[in-house]
């Protein structure tokens, strides 16, 4: 059976004690939370004497540091490891940001155990994953007129029908050959070109 090492950042002690109870409850994988903090300042402190996580489940609003500029930080510590967020906020400018701050993933809180566990396996494995939030209004806007359609480009066409049949931002980029950085500003483009989102200003958190 895989064994995962996985911390948990998150000051909602409801959220921390739900995620680690669908997971730990997964027969087919073996899930050990190795650290648990509720800030990351509280994760700085308990990381020296912790066993190094492969993967931190990072929430995005906390108090005084949010998870997003908790980044760097984390990866100061354990430059290795991989950063899944776990939010309730699906702004795309949000989910870009954490990205190019160097998250690997982003799931919104609720996802399915089964689903979290492929998510973790898939980021371990190399992969970035976006929940279907940013997906499902690119499929929306795909619904607009065909004069509103007839804006994309056929390389932005392609990468929505992409991202609509579910393959991850490394497939898409490297399909492009391209970096996800850059495929991140196609999408913004994308989204600008639809009217789906009316300003990519990044929200305080």
């Amino acid at each position: 059976m895989q064994s995962i090492k996985l911390g948990i950042v998150d000051d909602s002690v409801f959220c921390r004690t739900l995620t680690k109870f669908q997971l730990l409850n997964i027969n087919s994988v073996h899930f050990d939370f190795v650290i648990e903090a509720e800030s990351i300042l509280d994760f700085q402190d308990k990381a020296s004497s912790a066993e190094i996580p492969e993967v931190i489940l990072l929430d995005i609003m906390m108090p005084d540091i949010d998870g997003i500029s908790g980044i760097p930080m984390i990866r100061a510590l354990y430059p290795n490891v991989h950063i899944l967020m776990l939010s309730d906020v699906d702004n795309p400018a949000i989910v870009r940001k954490s990205l190019l701050a160097g998250a690997n993933a982003f799931v919104k809180k609720g996802t399915k155990a089964v689903d979290m566990m492929n998510i973790i396996i898939d980021v371990i494995n190399g992969s970035s994953y976006v929940s279907p939030e940013l997906t499902k209004s690119l499929f929306f806007g795909i619904q607009q007129p065909p004069q509103s359609r007839r804006k994309l480009s056929k390389r932005e066409l392609n990468i929505v029908h992409r991202l609509l049949e579910g393959f991850s931002l490394d497939n898409i980029a490297k399909t492009f050959e391209i970096t996800v950085d850059k495929l991140w500003q196609l999408i913004n483009v994308i989204l600008k070109k639809l009217n789906i989102v009316s300003s990519v200003q990044v929200p305080s958190v």
